[in-house]
């Protein structure tokens, strides 16, 4: 547990650490535990520079840089040393501005590093004395085509439902594409630091972070901006089929859709970037 005793050379009551980026996550969720208000300032490598807020155990804004809201978590977790200062509000009064922009939350904050969300109690952190993994399994494995074929490329596939992302996969695999699982925004923002993929399949309608948001995120980092994708929705009003074409996508499907629809439509995609 990080220890809550003010730093040396600190003044207004600040507590600084100088610490991974893991002691870090697992210093916020100890303020979480413990209801607590205040604002981290976090310094990070070449004088980047950012700050959560925290409400009463909840986080409500997070900036790092030029990085607003859950698009800063990538970028967090690249940190190699951070140093951060804890600046208490001794009246746990809410008062901390959270532009809209910068918003964030504990479940998509703990969620990104693969945390079961801290609950706000007294005494020790519940379940957050090391960095433990939630409750459901990571979606780690690569799913590789038969190895008699030859191999095309590499999708992500981003579904809440583990029946779309297989009934999705099944025929990519046949046709010589790796497939890399996600079950949703934050999950695929995490596999991307690690994995590069070819090709995204978005599903539109997700929990907490829609399609959107989640193509907005990506287009706005300069790592993920080129990566071609498609959007899968269940809603077929011209009102949404206009919106899903103008949004920054490459392509536009309807669930349910025919057999064979997809694969021509990630097939035609990859032709286009040869």
């Amino acid at each position: 547990m990080i220890s809550l005793r003010p730093y040396k050379h600190s003044r207004n009551n600040m507590v600084q650490h100088k610490q991974t980026i893991e002691d870090f996550v697992k210093a916020l969720s100890e303020y979480v535990q413990n209801g607590m208000s205040g604002s981290v300032v976090i310094m990070g490598q070449e004088d980047a520079w950012g700050k959560v807020v925290i409400e009463m155990g909840e986080l409500v804004s997070l900036t790092y840089g030029v990085y607003r809201g859950p698009v800063a978590l990538p970028e967090l977790k690249k940190i190699v040393d951070i140093r951060f200062m804890f600046r208490p509000d001794k009246n746990n009064v809410k008062k901390f501005s959270s532009p809209g922009s910068a918003r964030i939350c504990n479940e998509d904050f703990f969620s990104f590093f693969g945390l079961k969300i801290p609950r706000v109690t007294s005494g020790t952190l519940d379940g957050m004395s090391s960095m433990t993994t939630s409750n459901s399994k990571p979606l780690t494995q690569t799913l590789k085509p038969g190895k008699d074929i030859e191999i095309k490329g590499r999708v992500l596939i981003i579904d809440d439902s583990a029946i779309a992302r297989r009934a999705a996969a099944d025929p990519l695999l046949e046709r010589g594409f790796e497939i890399i699982e996600a079950k949703d925004g934050f999950d695929a923002l995490g596999k991307l630091e690690s994995i590069e993929a070819d090709l995204i399949i978005l599903d539109l309608i997700m929990p907490g972070m829609d399609g959107y948001k989640v193509v907005d995120l990506l287009k706005r980092n300069d790592k993920y901006k080129s990566i071609p994708i498609i959007l899968v929705t269940s809603k077929d009003s011209l009102m949404d089929k206009l919106k899903g074409k103008m949004s920054d996508t490459d392509a536009y499907i309807t669930k349910p859709f025919k057999e064979g629809e997809l694969l021509t439509k990630v097939i035609g995609i990859f032709n286009k970037q040869r």
